[in-house]
């Protein structure tokens, strides 16, 4: 064995980010083992390329927490300046009348039905391996079924929205015309969206993650800027719904042309397109819809058990201290989800060590970032709360124990759902959310009526983020090729994530 083979295969087993302290360039060769001197490099300089190639993955995983901290960013600027200028521009009643306006179609914003996230972590596969042929084959199947999709919504909408009794609302700013064309113009925003999931798809194949997440993040911002330009410039909501579907209808012809002109090999047709491709990823997409679904029981369905058991006042204190120790797990999801693109690759090429590595890197980085923030809360809480509410909620530390607890338990979870995800392999964990979710909801009410104390909804979540754990943790073992307590003691050593910190290169 040459010395060049011994290097490589010792970095081979390596952390990843031991692995990636240099540049590199294509997805595919980031996972390269020389295995004799190529002609023509030294042992030095191939062991250089080596390194290049493997630190690929680090700087797309960089990048890709880059464009999600600044997706976070934008939403925040979002909802702190949005409210202050469209209560100045148009007053409460107006404004309060395009929020319930505002609010209505976002239950259209899953109409592809979860096809596009599962279609880019399989071309992701695809691409890994080399498969170009079948990556554009799955791209122009979901471009077909989506851009049908968006064009009937369209029309369904222009029909079905102007025969609403939108009148039944009592709006006293907004006449029931100008409510049916903002409600149109809001519908039809989401329709022409959907293809950016397309689009997504595509940069995601191709290794452009961060690049589409920021563009789609300076979109958001230039949609919601145009709303409020549009208010202080005098406008009403029916301009401002205008221009904030036009905005993203420029943006997402925009986001089409740069994906094709930078992967000229990834092109929108019919030609490849095929229905069995569809087919083969029904059981990953309809995991993404009931993900959202399960969701929507553990926050909305929780809040509504609290309200009807314990009353308004209780559903303040409930859902105020739940936004806030979810913080920690808010700051986790720009982790996760960078590093999911990056799985998907891995899991493409068959490379089970990469992808141990990364799922331990990433619960690595997560877990410490989410238990700093918990500590941090569990000793400044209360004098955030009462900054925050202006001493207008009290804490109540059984429930902010049990919630931080949840929010722990579900970085945990959260980690492990994105490797299966990366695989299309996530309909059993969705399943297993949906129904843990509505018993947890179940269990909230028993504890509620039974105790009479908060801490009972608390409870309750954290069983269901317990459930979560023992089963995605579980199901992770065959891909990972790794015990899951082992995974998990690996990440939780912090010496690691110090040395990268520091600037410094540690071997296991």
């Amino acid at each position: 064995m040459c010395d060049v083979t011994r290097l490589t295969i010792r970095l081979a087993n390596a952390p990843l980010f031991f692995k990636t302290m240099t540049g590199g360039h294509s997805a595919a060769s980031s996972f390269h083992v020389i295995k004799e001197k190529p002609p023509g490099l030294s042992i030095g300089a191939a062991a250089v390329q080596t390194l290049r190639m493997d630190a690929t993955v680090a700087r797309r995983l960089l990048h890709g927490l880059g464009a999600n901290a600044y997706g976070q960013l934008v939403t925040v600027i979002v909802q702190l300046v949005g409210v202050p200028i469209l209560l100045h521009a148009w007053g409460t009643q107006l404004y309060g009348e395009w929020l319930i306006l505002f609010a209505i179609p976002a239950y259209l914003s899953m109409t592809d039905l979860g096809f596009s996230q599962s279609a880019g972590n399989d071309m992701s596969a695809r691409v890994a391996r080399g498969d170009r042929a079948g990556a554009l084959a799955v791209f122009q199947s979901l471009g077909v079924a989506v851009y049908a999709i968006a064009g009937v919504g369209l029309v369904l909408s222009a029909v079905l929205v102007w025969r609403l009794p939108l009148a039944g609302l009592h709006f006293e700013a907004m006449n029931a015309q100008a409510a049916h064309w903002v409600l149109w113009l809001l519908c039809a925003q989401v329709f022409v969206a959907l293809p950016d999931g397309v689009n997504h798809a595509g940069f995601r194949a191709c290794g452009d993650y961060a690049l589409h997440m920021g563009l789609n993040s300076t979109m958001r911002l230039f949609q919601y800027s145009s709303i409020w330009i549009v208010a202080l410039g005098g406008g009403g909501p029916v301009a401002a719904a205008t221009a904030f579907f036009v905005v993203r209808a420029i943006a997402g012809v925009a986001f089409a042309l740069l994906l094709v002109q930078r992967h000229r090999w990834l092109h929108f047709g019919m030609i490849h397109a095929r229905r069995a491709e569809l087919q083969r990823l029904a059981r990953p997409a309809l995991a993404n819809m009931a993900i959202p679904l399960a969701q929507a029981l553990n926050v909305q369905g929780m809040v509504l058990v609290v309200g009807a058991v314990l009353g308004p006042l209780a559903v303040v204190v409930f859902s105020t201290l739940r936004t806030l120790t979810r913080l920690a797990l808010q700051l986790v999801l720009a982790v996760a989800n960078a590093a999911e693109p990056e799985l998907a690759v891995a899991y493409g090429v068959g490379n089970h060590v990469l992808m141990r590595d990364l799922f331990v890197q990433a619960l690595r980085g997560a877990l410490w970032l989410a238990l700093a923030t918990a500590i941090g809360l569990a000793v400044f809480g209360g004098v955030i709360l009462d900054v925050w509410t202006h001493g207008n909620v009290s804490m109540h530390p059984a429930l902010f124990a049990c919630l931080l607890g949840s929010a722990l338990a579900s970085v945990l979870w959260y980690g492990a759902l994105i490797v299966l995800k990366a695989a299309n392999r996530h309909l059993r964990a969705a399943s297993i959310y949906v129904f843990a979710s509505a018993a947890a909801v179940g269990l909230a009410a028993m504890l509620l009526h039974g105790t009479g104390s908060l801490a009972g909804a608390g409870m309750a979540l954290l069983a269901m983020d317990t459930i979560m754990v023992l089963f995605t943790l579980g199901a992770t073992a065959p891909l990972l090729q790794a015990r899951p307590l082992a995974s998990v003691a690996s990440a939780a050593n912090p010496l690691p994530l110090l040395n990268l910190i520091r600037g410094k290169a540690l071997v296991r």
